[in-house]
């Protein structure tokens, strides 16, 4: 990120991708300006980083941003995610989204980051997808991440880019779908897609170095490489699976 512009960057959801993803870029910014780490519950900063309890659905209504952040912004990066520790629902994505719009706005912010999910195509049937295709929700889920994304969208301009990576099946450290495979749990005709931690990380400070344009952009965040779950168990054990449950459309966002 050599060149890069100075300014704080705002981090939102320090969790498993979040804080490493902080911590990158506390160490790539280092010299241009701070990191904060926005989290509601109270939690350590990240290595490099400024901590910030916060809550981003309220955005410029909270008063903590106004008392930590000034303007500009390098950008804001979000990686939120429902807790069901809080019982949220799917409806934290847009009200993040509406948030961080409204953050973006009153601190100037050049780039706006959204880290979504390929979950949004809610494709089951082996189909290829692309950024182009068409989205059309049939669950809270879907419509939770797409009405998010237009938000997001909605904030570039001539002087903010604003872009949404849609990440497909995360793994790194600590999550390791290898188990779920091994069982052959999930039906062997089931197409995967996969994202490794650590790219992501990378994609998302190649995208925020993105000129503003004065449109929104949607990537793809992939290992590009899908494989059916049965040739990984098949991998994994030396054997395919004869049964397995298929994908379900109301699970979690990967």
């Amino acid at each position: 990120m050599a060149g890069e512009a100075a300014g704080d960057i705002l981090l939102v959801g320090p969790g498993w991708l979040g804080k490493p993803a902080a911590e990158s870029l506390a160490r790539a910014h280092a010299g241009r300006g701070r990191v904060v780490a926005v989290s509601r519950s109270e939690r350590p900063a990240p290595e490099g980083c400024v901590a910030l309890q916060a809550d981003i659905t309220r955005g410029t209504d909270d008063p903590a941003f106004r008392a930590t952040l000034s303007a500009p912004l390098r950008a804001i990066v979000v990686c939120v995610a429902p807790s069901s520790a809080r019982g949220d629902s799917y409806a934290v994505y847009p009200a993040a989204a509406r948030g961080t719009a409204r953050l973006a706005d009153a601190f100037d912010a050049q780039a706006v980051v959204y880290l979504s999910s390929t979950g949004i195509y809610d494709r089951h049937d082996g189909s290829a997808v692309t950024e182009k295709t068409l989205i059309a929700p049939t669950n809270d889920r879907v419509q939770a991440l797409f009405d998010a994304e237009l938000t997001v969208l909605a904030t570039a301009s001539a002087a903010r880019s604003a872009t949404v990576l849609r990440a497909a099946g995360l793994y790194g450290p600590g999550r390791d779908p290898a188990a779920r495979f091994a069982s052959g749990a999930t039906a062997a005709d089931t197409w995967c897609n996969f994202s490794w931690r650590d790219d992501v990380i990378a994609a998302i400070a190649h995208v925020m170095a993105r000129p503003a344009t004065g449109h929104g952009v949607i990537y793809n965040c992939t290992d590009d490489c899908p494989v059916q779950a049965g040739d990984i168990t098949l991998a994994l054990t030396g054997a395919r699976p004869t049964a397995g449950l298929p994908a379900d459309p109301n699970g979690p966002v990967r």
